[in-house]
């Protein structure tokens, strides 16, 4: 069985008028982890929590044209964030890198800052 290749995850820094939120970003991904070139990619899961071990919220997104998504509502304290890419028959790949933001409320600035987890 063939599975997806990792992708690497980013954390756009939100300004005061998105406190919040946050941004994620990523680059799709291409190919299967055995090297041959992934056709059938259908879409993304974003897994997010309060705490880098247990992401336990969950936003699907069934269009493999995103690499951009902002999760919003987000109350104050740090959130991790990860990435799955999925193909049409189901296969999900393993977590992107895990990165985090800060959320604070209220202030002049969001206090979002950019943190890769594991490196």
């Amino acid at each position: 069985m063939r599975t997806i290749s990792l992708i690497a995850l980013l954390l756009m820094l939100a300004n005061a008028a998105h406190a919040g939120e946050a941004t994620l970003s990523w680059i799709a991904p291409t190919q299967n982890t055995d090297g041959s070139p992934l056709t059938n990619l259908a879409g993304y899961r974003i897994y997010y929590g309060t705490s880098s071990t247990q992401l336990t919220q969950t936003i699907q997104l069934a269009n493999a044209g995103l690499t951009t998504y902002v999760v919003r509502d987000l109350a104050p304290g740090t959130w991790y964030f990860a990435v799955t890419a999925y193909n049409s028959a189901g296969v999900e790949s393993a977590l992107s890198n895990i990165v985090s933001k800060v959320v604070r409320f209220p202030g002049p600035t969001d206090g979002a800052i950019e943190d890769p987890i594991g490196d």
